[in-house]
């Protein structure tokens, strides 16, 4: 499935999701995004597609840039947000075979990540088994765990999810052998590794090697372990 494809269908899901809310539902709080509701979800997911098609990306991702997206839409319904969103998104998707290296997995991520923080929130599960989540557990090991493992020196580790598995810390094109191994679901690897889980929960998962080492390792880019268990 095509980048664009995959981020249309994980849309409609969201879209789906929201269509009934009421306006107390969208004002509620987002464990996973303090500070956020579940309408400034709405609005950043809106906002980056917005901000492709008008060019501003200077500070792309960053926390300014992404505040700005969710301060200009700030006092807007969900159905307006939605209209907004299924206006500029699908002219980003038509676009997105064209994003530069990983560019578009990232926003793929970053839509599926949202997307499981929208369902705890509203505690609506589902689609954990979707191709986002499958692409975006492997978007974060390769383009964010393996660079933390090998900054703070330690052995490679091999993260399993079902049949896919990648050596975080290896450094690009090098085979060695893992020092050990972390299995998980996709969905729960995915959470682990975008902030979604605590130390304890981190520690919690299936090793074959001392997690505690590794546990700094999980904090990197925008992403930092979170204070609290989160349970979905």
């Amino acid at each position: 499935m095509e980048i664009g494809e995959l981020y249309a269908e994980g849309r409609q899901r969201i879209v789906g999701l929201v269509a009934d809310l009421s306006a107390e539902q969208a004002e509620a709080p987002v464990p996973t995004c303090p500070g956020w509701r579940v309408a400034d979800v709405l609005a950043h997911l809106t906002g980056i597609c917005a901000d492709v098609l008008a060019g501003n990306l200077d500070g792309v991702a960053t926390d300014p840039w992404t505040e700005a997206q969710v301060a200009a839409r700030r006092g807007r319904t969900v159905d307006e947000l939605v209209a907004e969103w299924m206006e500029v998104a699908p002219q980003v998707e038509a676009l997105a075979g064209s994003f530069p290296g990983p560019i578009g997995e990232q926003w793929v991520t970053d839509l599926t990540t949202h997307e499981h923080d929208i369902r705890t929130a509203l505690a609506r599960p589902g689609a954990r088994d979707s191709a986002g989540v499958e692409m975006g557990v492997g978007f974060v090991v390769t383009a964010g765990l393996d660079s933390s493992v090998s900054e703070h020196a330690l052995p490679p580790l091999e993260v399993r999810a079902g049949d896919s598995s990648w050596v975080a810390g290896a450094g690009a094109g090098v085979a060695v052998e893992a020092a050990g191994t972390l299995e998980g679901s996709s969905f729960e690897l995915l959470r682990t590794l975008t902030g979604r889980r605590s130390a304890a929960q981190i520690r919690d998962l299936r090793w074959t090697v001392d997690p505690e080492p590794y546990i700094p390792a999980f904090q990197f880019g925008p992403f930092t372990t979170s204070p609290t268990d989160i349970i979905e």
